[in-house]
Formats: C-alpha cells, sequence, structure tokens
C-alpha cells in the first residue's frame, strides 16, 4: 500500500501516452496518425495543473497528436521519441528540476517498468500487462484511454488536499 506521504510529495505527474492516455491503439488515415483521448482525463490534468503540480508526457513514440493534445491542455513537458524510457526520464528530472520521488509515472506496458521503479509513486492502468504489478504502487479500475488518468489524478490531489479547492468552482 502506497504511503500518503508519498502521494504529498509528488510534484510533477509523467504520463505515459499510448495505453494511458488512449486506449493504445492507433489509426491512420490519409495524412495523419488518429488518436482519441478521453476528455475526462484531460479536464482532470487542467485541475491538477492548477494546484501547481507539473504534468506532462515521456513517450516512447513522437507523434503530432501528442504534441498537440500536451499543448491544448497547457501540459508543463512533453518528451517523445524516448525509445529508452528510463534515459528520457532522467533528463525529465534534469530539465525539470526534479527528484524521482517527486514523481508518480503512470504507464502500461514493460517499456515503463524502469521509469516505475525509479518514481515515487508507480501506477498502473486496469488493462496494462501484469508484469507490471511488481514494480507498481497500484493498479487504477479504470483502463488506459477511459478515465484512468483522471482516476489518479483524483486520487493525487485527494491526498495533497487540493481536490475540494479544484472543485468549489464547479459547486457554486
Amino acid at each position: 500500500m502506497i504511503s500518503a506521504e508519498a502521494f504529498r510529495k509528488i510534484k510533477a505527474v509523467v504520463l505515459d501516452v499510448d495505453g494511458v492516455l488512449t486506449d493504445g491503439r492507433a489509426g491512420y488515415g490519409a495524412e495523419e496518425e488518429i488518436k482519441f483521448f478521453h476528455l475526462r482525463d484531460g479536464h482532470w490534468m487542467r485541475m491538477a495543473l492548477r494546484t501547481g503540480l507539473k504534468v506532462g508526457l515521456l513517450s516512447g513514440r513522437g507523434s503530432r497528436a501528442n504534441r498537440r493534445r500536451a499543448e491544448e491542455l497547457g501540459l508543463s513537458f512533453c518528451y517523445e521519441n524516448c525509445k529508452d524510457k528510463l534515459e528520457g526520464f532522467e533528463r525529465l528530472l534534469a530539465e525539470q528540476a526534479l527528484k524521482p520521488e517527486e514523481c508518480l509515472y503512470i504507464g502500461d506496458d514493460v517499456i515503463d517498468m524502469p521509469v516505475m521503479r525509479r518514481a515515487g509513486v508507480a501506477v498502473v492502468v486496469a488493462d496494462g500487462v501484469p508484469e507490471l504489478d511488481e514494480v507498481a504502487d497500484f493498479r487504477t479500475q479504470a483502463p488506459g484511454g477511459h478515465g484512468a488518468v483522471c482516476e489518479v489524478m483524483r486520487r493525487l490531489m485527494m491526498e495533497q488536499g487540493t481536490l475540494d479547492s479544484q472543485l468549489e468552482r464547479y459547486r457554486r
């Protein structure tokens, strides 16, 4: 069980894209790749950003759709084409002035395993591969691309004591 203290240390949420923010499928049209992002995940990422958390992407693939989504949401960072995710994570830590224990990472496949071992809080989405259970602090109820990120953001803000202030604007 992950401690409340570990959640309180988190300053950044680092997200895999394919299989976490999407359902892991990619469609190809005549001109570009098509991805589907859950709008609720995006809204809760924006809420987390308003609390002062950094939120961004660390993807093994590069995609115009990834960059567009990151820009649209005003994410703090977008690292793409990280074939070695741990190397990309180390670069992110240095460039964003973060410590590993200050990061919550959400992944879905074995490529995420090295980063999950290093992050302060490691999360696997419901439909992630079973091998990640040996390194994840918990598994979401929702699958990737279907509200898993929303679920994690809600829990993180609850543990950090910022959820009520974020919900207040909607309760008026």
